[in-house]
């Protein structure tokens, strides 16, 4: 288990409507910080990143389930703290940087909250 604290919310980070989240690490650029949710992930280099489809990922007090889990996203968490998650149903042809997650009700994302990578 790998585990994450949110240390900022960009100012158009939250789309509810898109029903997706953007999360880097602390090495995002200013314009990215804009539009991302920032983690601090726990001991990052010394991490690896192994997410599955069934896999799971807590926000707060929720519990997902990975349903779709895109080529690049194990390699973009390991070096720059990257992925999209969406909270929808997996497209046709769905993300490779991104976790697709059931249930599909998008968290209350918040500063100091823990994020869980199980």
């Amino acid at each position: 288990m790998i585990s994450a604290k949110i240390i900022s919310i960009g100012s158009d980070a939250i789309s509810e409507e898109d029903a997706l989240a953007i999360l880097f690490d602390e090495t995002a650029t200013p314009d990215l910080k804009k539009v991302a949710i920032i983690q601090a992930i726990a001991d990052q280099q010394n991490q690896k990143f192994d997410l599955k489809k069934g896999g799971k990922i807590k926000i707060g007090e929720i519990e997902y389930q990975i349903e779709f889990i895109g080529s690049l996203v194990n390699t973009n968490l390991q070096m720059i703290g990257h992925t999209t998650l969406a909270f929808k149903d997996v497209p046709e042809k769905p993300l490779e940087s991104a976790i697709y997650l059931t249930p599909n009700q998008f968290p209350e994302f918040k500063v100091g909250e823990e994020i869980l990578y199980m």
